[in-house]
């Protein structure tokens, strides 16, 4: 079974967010997976830890802000990072829009109000990243619907799925002429215990915005396997070439991608493009 590269980095630490004494320095860690990363603005998720205790130091009441540099530490721009929960209440890394000049080997650190600037961590660019962006088309998955079985158990690991988000397929919901919100996560199996929250968070908003589908793909197959190294994934996982979970698409009316969040979403980074789309 492949393990998504965010998956291992956020487990890694311990599951707490907590300050410390100015006295730390703190070491920061890409928690996007590299094999996202393009060029032109990039949305790039990092987490902050004690290296003495593994505590997570991003917190929601402390600014911050990440200096972008080259490979040869030649500084290119200094960024502000934006809060973001990976599990509510528990633990929360920051989340930036860079501007990736090229393909190339980067350089980032952090500076958080009351910490030393942390030691930097390597990030690598590509020209065309493998799986699906913003500006791209979405591509015509199909996906299992509630309708062709008995017990929606059997098609997703959500404890509480709402049934809507299984009335039909990626393919469908791309090409209907109506803007979509597509959610790739495995609540039950997600290691980083961050696909239960992003996947409540989206079912949470979708009554206000009844003109926009919203289907979530399960990540895995057969859900009923003894053991979860058997776990396979489905195929829509290996179209859109995920590296990690969860994902939150966004899709228009014409079936273009136009926006694609990874591991991690403010409420306010979600409305602001489907608030964009109307009530047509």
């Amino acid at each position: 079974m492949r393990t998504p590269r965010l998956l291992v980095l956020l487990i890694g630490a311990a599951a707490v967010t907590s300050a410390c004494s100015s006295g730390v320095t703190p070491a920061v860690f890409l928690a996007s997976s590299s094999a996202a990363i393009g060029t032109g603005e990039q949305r790039i998720l990092l987490a902050m830890v004690d290296p003495e205790t593994n505590a997570f130091l991003a917190s929601e009441d402390a600014a911050a802000t990440a200096l972008l540099r080259d490979e040869d530490g030649t500084p290119l721009g200094t960024y502000d990072l934006e809060f973001v929960w990976t599990v509510p209440e528990v633990r929360g890394i920051y989340a930036g829009y860079f501007d990736i000049p090229g393909p190339g080997v980067y350089q980032v650190s952090v500076e958080q109000v009351g910490l030393a600037e942390s030691g930097p961590t390597g990030l690598v660019a590509a020209e065309n990243p493998p799986m699906v962006g913003p500006g791209e088309p979405a591509l015509l998955s199909e996906t299992r619907i509630g309708a062709d079985f008995d017990d929606l158990s059997l098609i997703t690991s959500d404890p509480d799925p709402d049934p809507e988000m299984y009335s039909m397929t990626v393919a469908e919901a791309v090409s209907n002429g109506r803007p979509a919100v597509l959610v790739f996560a495995t609540p039950a199996f997600c290691t980083s215990q961050s696909c239960g929250p992003m996947l409540d968070q989206v079912k949470d908003l979708r009554p206000a915005y009844p003109a926009i589908d919203f289907v979530h793909v399960e990540i895995y197959d057969d859900l009923q396997v003894d053991n979860p190294e058997d776990l396979v994934f489905v195929d829509a996982v290996l179209d859109w070439q995920l590296p990690s979970e969860p994902w939150v698409y966004i899709v228009d009316r014409e079936g273009l991608v136009v926006a694609a969040f990874e591991g991690a979403v403010n409420d306010d980074e979600l409305t602001a493009v489907l608030d964009g789309f109307g009530e047509q």
